[in-house]
């Protein structure tokens, strides 16, 4: 027990020394998945760079303990050892390491989602200039209806002249109708040349009324078809006028749904969360070996069961001389 007391004081004090970070997160991710970390941590991929830095022979770098609780970011690292200095310096280099490693993966992450915003942005501007060009177009369209429509009334005013002129043509075409009468009443009685003449010249005279009605009515037959083209020259603009407007409905939707992607990357800016040491290494304030009591206590039993061996060995000693 003694022994084991001296042993205890002599050997060096072994200090642990710890420290936790927090992995930080991107748009709802994390910066590098925290098992990757501690998996870089133990194939010592750090550890080359911190020996180098802190001039650390390999065979001298000591053993890290690396810890990732289930379903969170956090990682701890922790080194027991006798010179506490030097493992604080060496959990702080790791630190520096990764924090700076975050830091650069952030930094790119965060000028991706800006590009993104501008590309975006640029998108809307593009949607928006396609906007004012359909405007422009149904400005258009609306003045080529304007200008069809124009061309009805011109021709409505053809059809009511020519139906007016008609009434007249029929009031003389009735007359001429009339006065043929009147001379085939008469003619029986009068076979002179001019009778005969004149209802030879009032026959002709009523052929060529007949055939200006017809004409005319053939006349405003005709200008009814231009004003029917004239409608449906309207109702296809106004279809193209209708279309157009569905275009910018569409556009504007399409503008609608720019605009929440941007909203949903500037939000997830403003959720970065860069990764950040929870506790600095940190050195325990009393060494955790050597366990002076519990070597002590070992030693006390152990010496106790070699003493009572000792005793039973010596008596059994004894007794064989006899």
């Amino acid at each position: 027990a003694i022994v084991a007391g001296v042993f205890s004081f002599l050997m060096p004090k072994v200090y642990k020394i710890d420290t936790s970070l927090e992995v930080g997160q991107i748009a709802g991710e994390a910066v590098e998945v925290p098992g990757q970390v501690v998996e870089k941590i133990k194939s010592d991929v750090y550890g080359i760079f911190v020996r180098e830095k802190l001039q650390i022979p390999e065979e001298k770098y000591p053993k890290i303990k690396i810890e990732n609780p289930k379903d969170t970011n956090l990682i701890t690292l922790v080194i027991e050892s006798a010179k506490p200095p030097e493992s604080k310096n060496i959990l702080e280099a790791i630190n520096n390491l990764i924090l700076a490693e975050h830091q650069e993966k952030i930094k790119t992450k965060k000028e991706l989602i800006e590009q993104d915003i501008k590309t975006t942005e640029d998108k809307i501007k593009l949607v928006e200039s396609d906007i004012e060009k359909t405007k422009n177009k149904i400005k258009i369209t609306e003045s080529d209806i304007e200008k069809t429509k124009n061309k009805i009334k011109p021709l409505e005013s053809d059809i009511e002249r020519i139906e007016n002129k008609i009434v007249f043509v029929e009031e003389e075409k009735e007359n001429l109708e009339a006065k043929i009468d009147a001379l085939q009443k008469v003619l029986p009685y009068q076979q002179d040349p001019g009778t005969q003449f004149a209802l030879f010249d009032t026959k002709e005279k009523l052929a060529n009324k007949k055939q200006e009605i017809e004409d005319l009515y053939s006349r405003i037959n005709s200008l009814k078809i231009d004003i029917e083209n004239l409608n449906l020259a309207i109702n296809s603009l106004e279809r193209t006028k209708d279309d157009y407007n569905s275009q910018i409905n569409s556009l504007k939707t399409n503008i609608e749904s720019l605009n929440a992607q941007i909203n949903a990357l500037r939000a997830s800016l403003d959720e970065i969360k860069p990764t950040q040491v929870i506790k600095s290494p940190t050195v325990s304030e009393k060494p955790v070996k050597p366990n002076k009591k519990l070597n002590i206590a070992i030693a006390g039993i152990l010496g106790l069961f070699v003493g009572v061996f000792l005793a039973f060995f010596q008596e059994w000693w004894e007794k064989s001389k006899v």
